[in-house]
């Protein structure tokens, strides 16, 4: 271990005093010498200390930031919710209002893209219909014995 030479010694010893010096400077109330920097530091410094703390949280901070952000939340839930309905208000009516406009020229065009129904193409899709309609029963009525 390296011990401190006397030069050194000095440098604390006049920083300790210059210290001491700000400190009583500024219990006294005097005011700042535009001359003295480091003194002017140090007083800033004691001040800085001498000031009280930032208030203390509250204890229940945490709870007021989860209600804060749970509020917001279910607002703009509420919001994305209610501009959804009018988006599809105003998608159906626009769909009901082109349908009624121009859907007497396109019907024709939709009825020649389907394919001439057979026999066994009917047979396939009562089978797929009737295991919809079973899996549909079953689900509701699992739902509602629980």
């Amino acid at each position: 271990m390296k011990t401190p030479t006397p030069h050194s010694d000095d440098r604390f010893e006049r920083e300790w005093q210059a210290q001491e010096h700000a400190l009583d400077h500024e219990r006294r109330g005097l005011p700042l010498d535009p001359a003295d920097a480091r003194s002017s530091e140090y007083r800033l410094i004691a001040r800085a200390l001498r000031a009280p703390a930032m208030e203390p949280l509250p204890l229940d901070l945490a709870a007021r930031i989860v209600r804060h952000v749970n509020d917001a939340q279910v607002l703009g839930e509420r919001i994305e919710r209610w501009l959804l309905r009018i988006l599809t208000a105003a998608l159906a009516l626009s769909a009901a209002v082109v349908m009624a406009r121009y859907g007497a020229s396109w019907v024709p065009a939709f009825v020649e893209l389907l394919p001439q129904a057979s026999a066994q193409t009917t047979g396939w899709t009562g089978l797929l219909a009737a295991c919809l309609a079973v899996s549909l029963l079953w689900q509701w009525g699992g739902r509602s014995l629980r």
